[in-house]
Formats: structure tokens, C-alpha cells, sequence
């Protein structure tokens, strides 16, 4: 049985399904993380493609949030390379709240 690790930049993971079978996805608030995405390896390759064939149009799978290859070493590669991309999840800067909301100084 042939096996892949997968990458996984949403903060809670995710269970993922097909069939009967489940298989929980490592997210960034796991203990290996690389580039802000969990690790999940030794995920069995022929249902974590057919999952992928199911889910193609996931926004999460189509932004890259979540991603596989063979090798380990692989998938943190693209981790690091895709560090910056947002998923959405972010916390609020609180020097920069968001447009039309100014900081409050902290000073009564």
C-alpha cells in the first residue's frame, strides 16, 4: 500500500472521509508544523486521491491549503514555499484591525 504525507494550512486540521474510512489531517495547531501547515504522514495514497477527486472544487484545495506528495520532504518544500498564503483564519493585527476600524489606544 503505497503511502503520501500531507500538508494542511487549516488551523484546526480536518477529518476527511470517503467511504467508511476516516483520516484526521494534521493542522497548524498540531506539534509539527512547517511553513504554518500541519504534517499528517503515512496517509494511504489511493484514499487520499480519491478524496482529492471528490473534493477538487473545496476551497481549501483549491487555494493549496491542503496538498500531498510521496516524500516528506516534499511536502515541506511547499509548505515553506507556500508560508505566506492566507487561509483566511488569520488573527486581527491589533495595529490594523481592518478597514474603517481604528485601534483604541488603551487610555481611559
Amino acid at each position: 500500500m503505497a503511502q503520501t504525507t500531507v500538508g494542511c494550512r487549516l488551523p484546526h486540521g480536518l477529518i476527511i472521509t470517503v467511504g467508511e474510512v476516516s483520516v484526521e489531517l494534521k493542522g497548524t495547531n498540531s506539534s509539527l508544523v512547517i511553513g504554518g501547515h500541519g504534517i499528517t504522514e503515512g496517509v494511504d495514497k489511493e484514499f487520499f486521491d480519491k478524496w482529492l477527486s471528490l473534493n477538487k472544487d473545496c476551497a481549501a484545495v483549491k487555494a493549496g491549503l491542503i496538498f500531498s506528495h510521496e516524500k516528506t520532504n516534499s511536502v515541506k518544500a511547499e509548505a515553506i514555499e507556500k508560508k505566506d498564503n492566507k487561509n483566511g483564519f488569520e488573527g486581527i493585527d491589533p495595529a490594523k484591525p481592518g478597514p474603517g476600524i481604528a485601534p483604541v489606544d488603551g487610555k481611559e
